[in-house]
């Protein structure tokens, strides 16, 4: 097992053993979510999950957290602020619109940021703000944004991907994670129709070297450049 591993399954192990069901959960559903595992990891995540699944529901862990509690979530730990990113996505975020807005120019987790941006451009927030990435800023209208499920070259890209890859229903789904994680974390751009094709093709590359299946993205290629 690799040290990174390691790491992972001693910090779900402590969340739970702390009374942190949710964010244990939720950082399994992070791993789980990845283009590829190791067959004994996926088999630790799942035997881990049950057992946060069953804190959570013994012990009563679950709470409604308030708001302020999740906004300061967004200055703890990567997994804090995931978690906070999440449950904040689905409550309004304009009575919270000046503490986002600072969080976004402090550098965010991109992940966290992603899911935060996302929901602003869902909820149609007519603020501006900035977000810092990699040291470069990007100021945006909250309205102007197009959320993922809306961008007209991720869906695009995401139906070409059955004909690219073919009968190959594991690559498939790796593929598809890969497609969405680049687009939430290429927010607040969103990618238009004529990108599709090369952003599925860059998601089944990535997805061909993890399976060291080259031969998948040679096709996948050659229907691209037929098209062309």
């Amino acid at each position: 097992m690799s040290g990174y591993y390691d790491e992972i399954l001693d910090e779900i192990r402590q969340l739970t053993k702390n009374g942190e069901a949710d964010e244990a959960l939720f950082l399994i559903r992070k791993e789980m979510a990845m283009p590829y595992i190791p067959p004994e990891i996926e088999q630790e995540l799942r035997k881990l999950q049950k057992d946060a699944v069953y804190a959570k529901t013994d012990k009563k862990t679950s709470y409604e957290r308030s708001e302020d509690e999740l906004l300061s979530m967004l200055k703890g730990r990567p997994v804090s602020q995931l978690t906070a990113a999440q449950q904040l996505s689905d409550r309004n975020l304009r009575g919270c619109s000046e503490e986002i807005r600072a969080y976004l120019r402090e550098d965010p987790l991109p992940e966290a940021a992603a899911l935060l941006i996302d929901a602003i451009a869902e909820q149609e927030i007519q603020e501006e703000f900035i977000i810092v990435k990699d040291g470069m800023e990007y100021t945006f209208w909250g309205d102007a944004v197009t959320p993922v499920s809306k961008s007209s070259g991720f869906r695009e890209a995401l139906g070409m991907l059955d004909e690219l890859i073919g009968k190959d229903p594991a690559m498939l789904e790796m593929a598809r994670s890969v497609l969405v994680h680049q687009a939430y974390l290429y927010l607040p751009l969103s990618y238009e129709t004529e990108e599709a094709s090369y952003i599925a093709l860059e998601a089944i590359r990535q997805v061909s070297e993890l399976m060291d299946d080259g031969e998948t993205y040679r096709r996948a290629e050659q229907i691209i450049h037929a098209r062309s």
